[in-house]
């Protein structure tokens, strides 16, 4: 069958001519549901996903209440220590290379002294094979237990619970790691991004945006005490939730155990050729002291901050136009002699490929600035050479071009909702 996108939610597809999924999926409301009428739905494997993938197929009324057909699995997960349930009622993402699935959950504390079960709303939960894949198992353990755990007021999505559980939903006794994580109802910035006519964002909303990360990372991440390095930084680990109840807004930075693609893996692979992927922009994009296997020891403070800069021009551009590392190190070799950004890098690489020169000339020899100073400074001095000369995460926060737009940037996620 041909798959179009939920109307619900567009991460997760559904056949065309099946029984439209429940109106309540995808609901912009931070209250708890009750316990979905499609919990007892059979489970359908998406080929578009991991091997973890799945969907709720079509069945009609009568046949769930046929006596003849025994009782059908329930997409729900137990935790063997607590008893805590989680629904798995949207597809949501992936990591590990596809190997792993992420899931919208709907999690119930279990209280033994009461009948009644305690609905605690939603969480992601991101589960992954332990016996196919288990490699990436470790490792995920391991970021869980070492990693940063949930704080309210914290700008890091931290890691609530990590359990391994034997079920029957996607297969005869799968053990699955899971790991529980705070809902971000919106995704990553890079999916928000991709579903806008512009396809990338403001200078007002980037300052709202990258002050965010660099509390996170002052705050969470480069601490003193205990100094850590995200490594990744980059737009699709960049989150935003909306509590529709409230009509509050956050901001989050995904750390190693709470990293994933809010998006399939086909619009990932498919969308960005002929140019690099920017899911790898962290590899292709690192900073010099860093980029190469060889070097992926040198990694500190200051090669985030590199990767901070990366973020501003993916953001404000939409994405970065190129095939190699040289494409790469051409783009910020022109903007540190330039001192300044181009309108469009597209042009800038076509001027260098020789095409196009006389339509070209005038725009490469615009004096105008295409952004503000405020904010080319902030790109220039993330993306010095030396890592030395790099500011702190604390130093960029008291730059001139972190302003407060919050309640502007709140606008603008609610309007893509509409």
């Amino acid at each position: 069958m041909k798959k179009i996108q939920n109307p619900y939610n567009p991460y997760l597809p559904k056949e065309t001519g099946s029984t439209s999924f429940p109106a309540y999926i995808g609901s912009p409301s931070n209250t708890p549901d009750p316990v979905p009428s499609f919990a007892s739905l059979p489970l359908q494997f998406d080929s578009n996903r991991s091997s973890l993938s799945m969907r709720y197929a079509p069945v009609s009324r009568s046949s769930l209440s046929s006596p003849e057909i025994p009782p059908l699995r329930q997409p729900i997960i137990t935790d063997p220590e607590t008893q805590d349930t989680y629904l798995l009622n949207l597809d949501i993402g992936s990591f590990s290379h596809g190997f792993g699935a992420v899931y919208r959950a709907l999690y119930t504390e279990h209280k033994p002294d009461t009948e009644i079960p305690i609905k605690s709303g939603y969480v992601t939960l991101k589960i992954i094979d332990m016996n196919e894949s288990e490699t990436e198992s470790r490792h995920l353990w391991r970021q869980g237990k070492a990693g940063l755990s949930d704080t309210p007021y914290g700008k890091i999505i931290g890691c609530k619970r990590i359990f391994s559980a034997v079920t029957n939903i996607f297969s005869d006794n799968d053990e699955l790691l899971c790991v529980v994580l705070p809902y971000m109802s919106e995704g990553s910035l890079r999916y928000i991004l991709s579903t806008r006519p512009q396809k990338k964002l403001s200078e007002e909303f980037i300052s709202v945006v990258l002050k965010q990360v660099l509390i996170a990372l002052r705050d969470e991440i480069h601490v003193e005490f205990n100094q850590r390095v995200h490594n990744t930084l980059n737009a699709g680990d960049i989150f935003v939730h909306i509590d529709y109840a409230t009509q509050e807004i956050s901001i989050k930075l995904a750390y190693e155990a709470s990293v994933y693609d809010s998006e399939t893996p086909n619009q990932a692979n498919n969308q960005y050729a002929p140019f690099m992927n920017p899911k790898h922009i962290f590899r292709w994009g690192a900073a010099p002291e860093v980029y190469g296997r060889e070097n992926e020891g040198n990694s500190g403070p200051k090669s985030d901050i590199w990767l901070l800069g990366i973020t501003a021009l993916e953001l404000v551009y939409g994405d970065l136009p190129v095939r190699n590392r040289r494409d790469f190190n051409y783009i910020v070799d022109k903007i540190r002699r330039k001192k300044k950004l181009p309108k469009s890098l597209k042009k800038m690489m076509i001027k260098r490929d020789g095409r196009f020169k006389e339509v070209m000339k005038n725009l490469v020899n615009r004096k105008k600035r295409a952004f503000s100073e405020e904010f080319e400074e902030i790109v220039l001095a993330c993306l010095r050479e030396n890592p030395v000369n790099r500011p702190t995460a604390d130093q960029l926060l008291n730059a001139p071009f972190f302003t407060d737009a919050n309640d502007r940037f709140k606008q603008f996620m609610l309007n893509g909702r509409n």
